[in-house]
């Protein structure tokens, strides 16, 4: 048979299979593999001559997902990388980690090469996920070295669709999808109004501490702040492609919107995306060339203020901590408000305070990100090509903040004149700040390679130049001061003149301009043997503005190697291998970006020289200098890494999979350092000899347990198992101590980022204070710091994976992926708050409170609410959280149109499909959300349950 298929798994990535018969066998070994391409460094190469560790995903996975982010839609589908969301906000990027955290304090983002334009995360809120051809992440040294000083994270290189030459044709895709989403559900056991009016009157503060049972049931108001703030978020989404093909040439066009709501009020995403492109070569096949152009269009509400913001700013707080007798219908006008305040003298009317927000504040951001790319090529010799990559970006980001407006809560809150409002002749009041940013980046590659074989033996050279300019921008204006009368929103009008006499009014207006430049020289070698052995080594010599003359110049390398079993004699009569290589490699990579943050962070000030800055008042009043001490040898974090793995197929390829060992460690790693106090200070920020090393396992397997020509069924699943180390800290006890309360600890021998915390034992039955277990492991009620103990684990998951089917029977197809991380903890500080007892009285607190230590309830595993010793609950692990959870990702039903349904028609291709997302957690974290990349969580955005349905039509 000859019938081909695509495999839809997440084992079956690597490669695209045939049906075929056993006469087949042998020619298969040597043929069927070369069809897959991957990346090594800068280069592409077939599967079998590749040394590298690497995953790769067709667009087949990454479309059908509804995901405004691409990088939502491989979650859980690529062995040893780590994806977390960590917020619902539209928009936002996740947090990707391959292979562990490679640094302590600085950037830990993968490098990003789209269509061979090295970027960065941030950009991925442009890019429209049915444009993308193919997604591969490289992992080891023989895949990254030729990325330098930029690829110690790993990199993820993404290839865009591209019309194909050959024939003379024209095909049209649209696709639509049209989704809701809703809040997952919280386990805090929040009080309703009667129970919080309980545990009030229980505690003798707040309203209830005056009423009588009586007055507690006949209370009628019971608002839900839940389902106040939050709502359920439409998403529509429509995408357009046209492409058209001749012999030498090809041209791809596409178009995609996208409308989607968050499901916290006012939070959005609008986003228009285009992309052209035009690929041909000459009727010699010499020349060969690629222009394409890509802009993209988006508008959202900025991210709202979560975390530990304010009552009058955090929409969360709101939504998850008000008092449910308190009503929205209490809220007339800010002014109203503002009175209510001043008398109550509490926070008790916090969500009062957030519908004034949520009315009269202004939260934008809109960008405008162009890419233009090009690749020229000229086959000058037999075997010697030359060609050229240029690549350019210009994104322009204007954040609009109305903070207050001039009648609001906030702006009367912040008064010039306190509680005097514009409407009454007093002050001013309100705060209108523009922020635009601009950056433009550059990237030229000049390449030569020769390839030669003779016999069995083949090889080939590659020598390149890169250069990358990259500039920032940013240009910034607050105005305080708003006349109400003229006022409108990002017009400019109402803004107030500044007088001799107040000076509140003055504008302030800052700009700054950042720039770094990356020059590279690369070269790189490899050899084959009878397609069985192979070896490539690469260097590249790397010069960063980012260091000073001292380290301005690093080096980095790889050597890797091959040995293709399969090609061996002895493997011959083993009928049931179909592939099997084994591979490894060793070199390094560095980290340039030693200071966590956007891509210009660390720039200005450079950490290489020592700043002195004027300060006011500082010797009797008279002017004085602020010293920051750099460091001129600062340089590059160093990461060595060494891979060992295997790729394999066999049982006439039902069996597929690869396994793979793996070692990196951080050398020169960036931290701050103790110094002599008589220099001026006491730390200094440069390169230590602190190490960090991660060492796992990743194993991807796919088996077809069932394939023929109408029904085939394949079960797929990915896993790894991360270990980090510190050694070689230098300082008294070898380790690092952070934090005051809840102290944390990076310690030699031991995982980074470990709380160092007091053992919660529970509730002293004779008296209700807390317990805790001492140093010597008896119980105390009031332990000293040597009684902390570090935790098992950190927030950086030990174990991740996923696993699923993809099924296809006459047209119908369904596939589920279910997700997973294990050995992870993480403070849960909003589990802190709902056991809070000092909340009660003016925010909402859980139930289970009502259920606390008395005289008459010696049993409760809840201490007392005057608990003497309350206060230490916050030094302790009694909220550190087991954040470990088994997720069902995503379930997709769907049916394909029969092609004898569609004969005579001008559709060739047309289906429906229905999926979920984020369908069912299984965790013994009890927010919203147990997926999260931080350490603790406190009254952060979570992300949503999704259902979404999606027709796709081709002509």
């Amino acid at each position: 048979m000859n019938v081909k298929f695509k495999v839809l798994s997440v084992g079956a990535l690597f490669f695209l299979g045939q049906i075929i018969d056993v006469q087949q066998k042998d020619t298969l070994k040597t043929t069927q593999i070369e069809e897959v391409v991957v990346q090594q460094g800068i280069r592409t190469v077939t599967k079998r001559t590749a040394v590298t560790a690497t995953q790769k995903i067709d667009n087949d996975l990454i479309e059908t997902r509804g995901q405004t982010n691409v990088l939502n839609a491989v979650q859980g589908q690529l062995a040893g990388v780590n994806i977390s969301t960590g917020t619902g906000q539209p928009g936002a990027k996740p947090t990707v980690i391959i292979r562990g955290v490679g640094t302590l304090t600085g950037n830990t983002d993968p490098l990003y090469v789209i269509d061979g334009f090295p970027s960065n995360a941030d950009n991925f809120r442009s890019i429209n996920p049915y444009d993308i051809e193919t997604f591969e992440v490289l992992k080891d040294a023989a895949s990254i070295s030729e990325y330098g000083n930029r690829g110690s994270n790993g990199v993820i290189v993404i290839t865009t669709k591209r019309g194909k030459m050959g024939g003379s044709r024209l095909s049209v895709r649209y696709n639509a999808q049209t989704g809701l989403s809703f809040m997952q559900n919280n386990r805090y056991r929040y009080s309703d109004a009667k129970q919080l009016l309980t545990l009030e009157r229980m505690k003798g503060s707040g309203p209830g501490a005056s009423m009588t049972p009586a007055m507690i049931e006949a209370n009628a108001v019971d608002t839900d702040w839940l389902g106040y703030f939050f709502r359920p978020g439409l998403m529509t989404s429509h995408n357009v492609n046209v492409e058209k093909s001749a012999k030498n040439f090809s041209s791809y066009f596409s178009a995609g919107y996208v409308d989607q709501d968050g499901i916290l009020s006012d939070t959005y995403l609008k986003r228009f995306t285009f992309r052209s492109n035009v690929t041909g070569k000459s009727d010699n096949g010499k020349f060969n060339y690629y222009v394409g152009m890509a802009v993209g269009l988006s508008k959202n509400s900025d991210q709202p203020s979560t975390g530990t913001a304010g009552v009058n700013q955090n929409p969360i707080l709101g939504a998850l901590q008000s008092a449910p007798y308190i009503s929205p219908n209490q809220y007339t006008t800010s002014g109203q408000l503002f009175a209510d305040y001043i008398a109550d003298g509490t926070l008790r009317l916090s969500p009062l305070f957030l519908i004034d927000k949520l009315k009269n504040s202004y939260n934008k951001f809109n960008e405008t990100r162009i890419d233009a790319t090009s690749e020229l090529s000229y086959k000058l010799l037999d075997g010697l090509t030359v060609r050229n990559r240029l690549n350019a970006q210009a994104q322009l980001q204007r954040q609009n903040f109305l903070i207050e407006g001039p009648n609001s809560l906030n702006a009367l809150l912040f008064s010039p004149t306190v509680g005097v409002s514009s409407l009454n002749g007093g002050a001013f009041n309100g705060r209108e700040q523009f922020i635009n940013n601009q950056t433009f980046i550059l990237n030229e590659l000049i390449q030569a390679d020769y390839k030669k074989s003779f016999g069995k033996h083949s090889f080939g050279i590659s020598g390149a130049m890169e250069y990358n300019f990259s500039q920032f921008e940013a240009n910034n204006q607050v105005q305080r001061g708003l006349n109400p009368n003229t006022f409108v929103p990002g017009v400019g009008t109402g803004y107030i003149i500044d007088t001799s006499a107040n000076d509140f009014y003055v504008p302030t207006v800052s700009t700054s301009k950042i720039k770094y430049n990356l020059i590279s020289y690369i070269g790189s070698f490899d050899y084959d043997f009878d397609r069985k052995y192979g070896v490539v080594a690469s260097i590249r010599r790397d010069g960063s503005s980012r260091f000073g003359s001292n380290s301005t110049w690093g080096t980095f390398w790889s050597v890797g190697g091959r040995w293709n079993l399969d090609q061996e004699a002895f493997m011959k009569n083993l009928e049931f291998v179909n592939m099997f290589k084994i591979r490894g490699s060793y070199g390094t990579v560095g980290n340039q970006r030693i200071v966590d943050g956007s891509p210009f962070a660390g720039i200005l000030p450079p950490g290489f020289l020592d700043i002195y800055t004027p300060v006011n008042n500082t010797y009797n009043g008279g002017l004085g200098l602020g010293i920051a001490f750099g460091d001129a040898d600062l340089r590059w974090e160093t990461t060595k890494t060494y891979n060992v793995g295997a790729d394999f197929e066999f049982f006439n390829r039902k069996l597929r999979g690869s396994f793979d060992f793996y070692n990196k460690k951080t050398l020169d790693m960036y931290y701050v350092d103790q110094i002599a106090p008589i220099v001026g200070t006491t730390s200094i920020s440069r390169n230590t000899d602190i190490t960090l090393q991660n060492q796992g396992f990743e194993l991807l397997l796919a088996y077809d347990l069932i394939k023929n020509e109408n029904f085939r069924l394949t079960i797929n699943g990915n896993g790894s198992i991360n270990n980090q180390e510190v050694s070689d800290i230098a300082r008294a006890g070898g380790e690092i101590a952070e934090g005051s309360t809840s102290q944390t600890r990076i310690r030699n021998g031991e995982l980074p980022f470990l709380y160092y915390q007091f053992h919660y034992l529970g509730v002293n039955p004779s008296n209700g204070n807390l317990l805790f277990e001492d140093a010597n492991g008896n119980a105390t009620e009031n332990p000293v710091n040597a009684d902390r103990r570090l935790a098992k684990y950190n927030h950086l998951p030990k174990y991740q994976g996923g696993f699923g089917f993809d099924l296809d029977y006459k047209g119908f197809f369904a596939t589920t992926l279910f997700t997973y991380v294990g050995g992870i903890y993480r403070m849960d500080w909003d589990l802190d708050g709902a056991y809070d007892p000092d909340n009660i009285g003016v925010f909402n607190v859980s139930k289970d409170l009502l259920n606390a230590w008395t005289p008459t309830n010696t049993g409760s595993n809840i201490p007392s609410l005057t608990a003497s010793n309350r206060g230490l609950s916050e030094s302790s692990d009694r909220f550190l959280t087991d954040a470990s959870y088994l997720r069902l990702r995503n379930v997709q039903i769907g049916y394909r149109i029969p092609k004898k349904f569609l004969e005579g028609t001008f559709i060739n291709d047309l289906s429906i499909s229905l999926q979920a997302e984020n369908l069912v957690t299984w965790s013994k974290w009890r927010g919203f959300d147990a997926e999260s990349p931080r350490v603790s969580d406190q009254l952060q955005y979570p992300s949503a349950r999704m259902f979404t349905v999606g027709f796709d039509v081709k002509f």
